[in-house]
Protein backbone atom coordinates (compact mmCIF):
# COMPACT_ATOMS: atom_id res chain seq x y z
CA UNK A 1 0.00 0.00 0.00
CA UNK A 2 0.96 3.52 -0.51
CA UNK A 3 0.71 4.95 2.76
CA UNK A 4 3.20 2.42 3.63
CA UNK A 5 5.92 3.28 1.99
CA UNK A 6 8.99 4.23 4.41
CA UNK A 7 12.14 6.39 3.65
CA UNK A 8 14.30 3.91 5.23
CA UNK A 9 15.87 2.83 1.78
CA UNK A 10 16.77 6.63 2.22
CA UNK A 11 18.24 7.04 5.41
CA UNK A 12 19.71 3.40 5.77
CA UNK A 13 19.40 0.98 8.69
CA UNK A 14 18.83 2.17 12.05
CA UNK A 15 16.53 4.94 10.87
CA UNK A 16 13.29 5.14 12.57
CA UNK A 17 10.13 4.59 9.84
CA UNK A 18 8.41 7.73 8.56
CA UNK A 19 5.17 6.41 6.24
CA UNK A 20 3.72 8.78 3.75
CA UNK A 21 1.04 9.64 5.87
CA UNK A 22 2.63 10.52 8.61
CA UNK A 23 5.25 12.55 6.75
CA UNK A 24 2.25 15.23 5.81
CA UNK A 25 2.17 18.80 8.21
CA UNK A 26 4.75 21.03 9.82
CA UNK A 27 5.74 18.25 12.15
CA UNK A 28 6.66 16.00 9.50
CA UNK A 29 8.71 18.29 7.53
CA UNK A 30 10.43 19.10 10.47
CA UNK A 31 11.57 15.05 11.03
CA UNK A 32 12.42 14.95 7.28
CA UNK A 33 14.43 17.61 7.73
CA UNK A 34 16.14 16.50 10.96
CA UNK A 35 16.73 12.92 9.39
CA UNK A 36 18.16 14.77 6.28
CA UNK A 37 20.28 16.56 8.34
CA UNK A 38 21.49 13.40 11.14
CA UNK A 39 22.24 11.57 7.48
CA UNK A 40 24.80 14.16 6.49
CA UNK A 41 26.47 14.74 9.59
CA UNK A 42 26.64 11.24 10.07
CA UNK A 43 27.90 10.95 6.61
CA UNK A 44 30.85 13.53 7.69
CA UNK A 45 31.69 11.99 11.17
CA UNK A 46 32.91 8.91 8.95
CA UNK A 47 35.33 11.01 7.08
CA UNK A 48 37.16 12.72 9.86
CA UNK A 49 40.22 13.79 7.76
CA UNK A 50 37.99 15.86 5.95
CA UNK A 51 37.16 17.81 8.86
CA UNK A 52 40.20 17.95 9.63
CA UNK A 53 42.12 19.22 6.31
CA UNK A 54 39.08 22.09 6.77
CA UNK A 55 40.51 23.43 10.14
CA UNK A 56 44.61 22.59 8.99
CA UNK A 57 44.88 26.32 6.65
CA UNK A 58 42.46 28.53 8.95
CA UNK A 59 45.16 26.74 11.27
CA UNK A 60 47.99 27.86 9.55
CA UNK A 61 46.89 31.56 9.11
CA UNK A 62 46.19 31.53 12.76
CA UNK A 63 49.28 30.48 13.85
CA UNK A 64 52.01 31.30 11.46
CA UNK A 65 50.62 34.06 9.25
CA UNK A 66 49.36 36.33 11.91
CA UNK A 67 53.45 36.49 12.99
CA UNK A 68 54.96 36.49 9.72
CA UNK A 69 52.61 39.82 8.83
CA UNK A 70 52.20 41.32 12.48
CA UNK A 71 55.05 43.11 12.00
CA UNK A 72 54.08 44.94 9.08
CA UNK A 73 51.11 45.66 10.09
CA UNK A 74 51.70 47.32 13.29
CA UNK A 75 54.37 49.50 11.67
CA UNK A 76 51.66 50.22 9.07
CA UNK A 77 49.23 51.42 11.88
CA UNK A 78 51.73 53.31 14.11
CA UNK A 79 53.27 55.16 11.03
CA UNK A 80 53.16 58.90 11.17
CA UNK A 81 53.69 58.76 14.82
CA UNK A 82 50.69 57.72 15.86
CA UNK A 83 50.92 55.69 19.01
CA UNK A 84 51.07 51.67 18.79
CA UNK A 85 47.84 49.87 19.19
CA UNK A 86 46.87 48.00 22.47
CA UNK A 87 45.93 44.64 20.26
CA UNK A 88 47.87 42.58 18.07
CA UNK A 89 47.20 41.59 14.33
CA UNK A 90 46.18 38.60 15.08
CA UNK A 91 42.88 40.29 16.73
CA UNK A 92 42.44 41.89 13.78
CA UNK A 93 42.54 38.78 11.58
CA UNK A 94 40.67 36.44 13.22
CA UNK A 95 36.91 37.11 12.48
CA UNK A 96 38.49 36.74 8.89
CA UNK A 97 39.87 33.43 9.61
CA UNK A 98 36.30 32.25 10.94
CA UNK A 99 34.81 33.14 7.27
CA UNK A 100 37.55 31.57 5.67
CA UNK A 101 36.76 27.91 7.30
CA UNK A 102 33.16 29.13 6.52
CA UNK A 103 33.50 29.77 2.95
CA UNK A 104 36.07 26.20 2.43
CA UNK A 105 33.46 24.42 4.10
CA UNK A 106 30.53 26.10 2.06
CA UNK A 107 33.06 24.30 -0.71
CA UNK A 108 32.65 21.06 1.01
CA UNK A 109 28.98 21.52 0.71
CA UNK A 110 29.00 21.32 -3.09
CA UNK A 111 31.23 18.07 -3.16
CA UNK A 112 28.96 16.29 -1.12
CA UNK A 113 26.52 17.37 -3.73
CA UNK A 114 27.98 15.39 -6.49
CA UNK A 115 29.02 12.49 -4.41
CA UNK A 116 25.41 11.56 -3.71
CA UNK A 117 24.32 12.21 -7.32
CA UNK A 118 27.22 9.95 -8.66
CA UNK A 119 26.29 7.18 -6.40
CA UNK A 120 22.53 7.39 -7.13
CA UNK A 121 21.81 8.45 -3.47
CA UNK A 122 19.91 11.55 -4.32
CA UNK A 123 17.80 9.97 -6.92
CA UNK A 124 16.62 7.50 -3.88
CA UNK A 125 15.72 10.84 -2.40
CA UNK A 126 13.11 11.32 -5.29
CA UNK A 127 11.60 8.74 -4.86
CA UNK A 128 10.89 8.44 -1.38
CA UNK A 129 7.93 10.04 0.29
CA UNK A 130 9.67 12.93 1.31
CA UNK A 131 9.28 16.31 0.22
CA UNK A 132 12.29 17.70 -2.08
CA UNK A 133 12.34 21.03 0.30
CA UNK A 134 13.03 19.04 3.20
CA UNK A 135 16.65 17.49 1.12
CA UNK A 136 18.18 20.72 0.51
CA UNK A 137 16.95 22.47 3.96
CA UNK A 138 18.10 19.34 5.58
CA UNK A 139 21.67 19.23 3.89
CA UNK A 140 22.19 23.21 4.26
CA UNK A 141 21.06 22.86 8.42
CA UNK A 142 24.02 20.28 8.47
CA UNK A 143 26.23 22.35 7.07
CA UNK A 144 25.35 25.25 9.29
CA UNK A 145 26.37 23.77 12.13
CA UNK A 146 29.42 21.94 11.21
CA UNK A 147 30.51 25.25 9.84
CA UNK A 148 29.68 26.43 13.38
CA UNK A 149 31.84 24.32 15.10
CA UNK A 150 34.84 24.76 12.89
CA UNK A 151 34.34 28.59 13.75
CA UNK A 152 33.81 27.67 17.44
CA UNK A 153 37.11 25.46 17.49
CA UNK A 154 39.14 28.72 16.03
CA UNK A 155 37.94 30.72 18.34
CA UNK A 156 38.59 28.74 21.45
CA UNK A 157 42.15 28.01 20.16
CA UNK A 158 42.72 31.54 19.69
CA UNK A 159 41.43 31.92 23.74
CA UNK A 160 44.18 29.34 24.44
CA UNK A 161 47.08 30.96 22.53
CA UNK A 162 46.01 34.44 24.13
CA UNK A 163 46.49 32.84 27.80
CA UNK A 164 49.29 30.51 26.69
CA UNK A 165 51.24 33.02 24.80
CA UNK A 166 50.08 36.04 25.90
CA UNK A 167 48.61 37.22 22.38
CA UNK A 168 46.78 40.93 22.69
CA UNK A 169 42.70 39.85 21.37
CA UNK A 170 40.70 42.11 23.50
CA UNK A 171 37.72 39.78 22.83
CA UNK A 172 35.44 42.87 24.18
CA UNK A 173 31.91 41.67 23.83
CA UNK A 174 33.43 38.06 25.45
CA UNK A 175 31.42 34.88 24.78
CA UNK A 176 28.20 36.67 23.73
CA UNK A 177 29.64 38.50 21.40
CA UNK A 178 31.89 34.81 20.14
CA UNK A 179 28.88 33.19 20.18
CA UNK A 180 27.41 36.06 17.57
CA UNK A 181 30.54 35.60 15.57
CA UNK A 182 30.02 32.08 15.11
CA UNK A 183 26.80 32.85 14.08
CA UNK A 184 27.70 35.10 11.72
CA UNK A 185 30.22 32.83 9.58
CA UNK A 186 27.99 30.02 9.80
CA UNK A 187 25.18 32.14 8.40
CA UNK A 188 27.56 33.40 5.20
CA UNK A 189 28.73 29.48 4.96
CA UNK A 190 25.45 28.66 4.38
CA UNK A 191 24.62 31.69 2.22
CA UNK A 192 27.53 30.83 0.07
CA UNK A 193 27.19 27.31 -0.09
CA UNK A 194 24.18 28.08 -2.45
CA UNK A 195 26.84 28.80 -5.14
CA UNK A 196 28.84 25.34 -5.02
CA UNK A 197 25.68 23.42 -4.51
CA UNK A 198 24.07 25.28 -7.81
CA UNK A 199 27.19 24.22 -9.67
CA UNK A 200 27.35 20.69 -8.40
CA UNK A 201 23.70 20.08 -9.57
CA UNK A 202 23.93 21.98 -13.31
CA UNK A 203 27.45 19.93 -13.85
CA UNK A 204 27.73 17.20 -11.72
CA UNK A 205 31.38 17.38 -11.59
CA UNK A 206 34.00 17.45 -8.69
CA UNK A 207 35.93 19.19 -11.00
CA UNK A 208 34.14 22.31 -12.17
CA UNK A 209 32.53 22.49 -8.21
CA UNK A 210 36.05 22.96 -6.83
CA UNK A 211 37.17 25.14 -9.69
CA UNK A 212 34.39 27.62 -9.35
CA UNK A 213 34.05 27.35 -5.33
CA UNK A 214 38.36 28.00 -5.08
CA UNK A 215 38.04 30.40 -7.76
CA UNK A 216 36.46 32.95 -5.89
CA UNK A 217 37.29 32.04 -2.55
CA UNK A 218 40.78 33.96 -2.74
CA UNK A 219 39.31 36.91 -4.30
CA UNK A 220 36.61 37.43 -1.91
CA UNK A 221 38.83 36.98 1.72
CA UNK A 222 41.70 39.52 0.01
CA UNK A 223 39.34 42.00 -1.93
CA UNK A 224 37.49 42.54 1.56
CA UNK A 225 38.11 44.25 4.97
CA UNK A 226 38.58 40.58 5.92
CA UNK A 227 42.60 40.72 6.66
CA UNK A 228 43.15 44.33 7.25
CA UNK A 229 40.67 47.11 7.93
CA UNK A 230 38.94 49.36 5.34
CA UNK A 231 41.77 52.25 5.81
CA UNK A 232 44.73 49.83 5.26
CA UNK A 233 43.58 48.91 1.80
CA UNK A 234 44.25 50.51 -1.31
CA UNK A 235 42.08 53.00 -3.11
CA UNK A 236 40.30 50.35 -5.85
CA UNK A 237 40.58 47.26 -3.41
CA UNK A 238 38.35 49.76 -0.77
CA UNK A 239 35.68 50.62 -3.48
CA UNK A 240 35.58 46.81 -4.24
CA UNK A 241 35.47 45.64 -0.59
CA UNK A 242 32.07 47.83 -0.27
CA UNK A 243 30.25 46.30 -2.57
CA UNK A 244 31.37 42.74 -1.19
CA UNK A 245 29.29 40.80 1.33
CA UNK A 246 32.50 39.30 3.46
CA UNK A 247 33.90 43.33 4.00
CA UNK A 248 30.41 43.41 6.12
CA UNK A 249 30.61 40.28 7.77
CA UNK A 250 34.19 40.96 9.00
CA UNK A 251 33.68 44.36 9.78
CA UNK A 252 30.53 43.24 12.15
CA UNK A 253 32.33 40.44 13.84
CA UNK A 254 35.94 42.54 13.95
CA UNK A 255 34.15 45.35 15.96
CA UNK A 256 33.11 43.00 18.51
CA UNK A 257 36.64 41.30 19.20
CA UNK A 258 38.51 45.15 19.48
CA UNK A 259 35.64 47.17 21.05
CA UNK A 260 32.09 46.20 20.99
CA UNK A 261 28.82 45.45 19.78
CA UNK A 262 28.04 48.03 16.79
CA UNK A 263 24.36 47.00 15.67
CA UNK A 264 24.64 48.86 12.91
CA UNK A 265 27.38 46.93 11.28
CA UNK A 266 25.49 43.73 12.41
CA UNK A 267 22.50 44.38 11.00
CA UNK A 268 24.16 45.31 8.02
CA UNK A 269 25.94 41.95 7.95
CA UNK A 270 22.88 40.12 8.58
CA UNK A 271 21.59 41.55 5.31
CA UNK A 272 24.63 40.97 3.52
CA UNK A 273 24.02 37.23 4.32
CA UNK A 274 20.62 37.63 3.23
CA UNK A 275 20.98 38.62 0.04
CA UNK A 276 24.11 36.31 -1.19
CA UNK A 277 21.19 33.52 0.69
CA UNK A 278 18.73 34.44 -1.47
CA UNK A 279 20.50 34.68 -4.85
CA UNK A 280 22.70 31.69 -4.62
CA UNK A 281 20.69 29.22 -2.54
CA UNK A 282 17.17 30.95 -4.83
CA UNK A 283 19.62 28.90 -7.80
CA UNK A 284 20.67 26.14 -5.65
CA UNK A 285 16.77 25.69 -5.83
CA UNK A 286 15.93 25.75 -9.70
CA UNK A 287 19.18 23.16 -9.79
CA UNK A 288 17.69 20.98 -7.60
CA UNK A 289 14.11 21.24 -9.44
CA UNK A 290 15.56 20.60 -12.62
CA UNK A 291 17.69 17.50 -11.29
CA UNK A 292 14.35 15.55 -9.76
CA UNK A 293 12.86 15.78 -13.45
Amino acid sequence: MATETTTESVYGHGFPRISESAATGVGGLFSEIAWVCYRSLRKLSRNPFLLMFTLLMPLIWLGLFSQTFGTLFSKAASSGGAPALPYDYIAVLLPGIAIMTAIQSAAQSGFAMVTDIETGFMDKFFVAPIRRSSVLIGKLLADGLRMAAQAGIVLVIAYVFTLAFHWRIPFATGIPGDLLIVTLAAAFGVAFSGLSNSVALFTKSTESTMMVSFTLTFPLLFLSTAMVPLALLPGWVQTFSSYNPVSYVATAARAMILSGYNWTEIGQAFAAIAIVGILLNGLAVVAFRRQGR
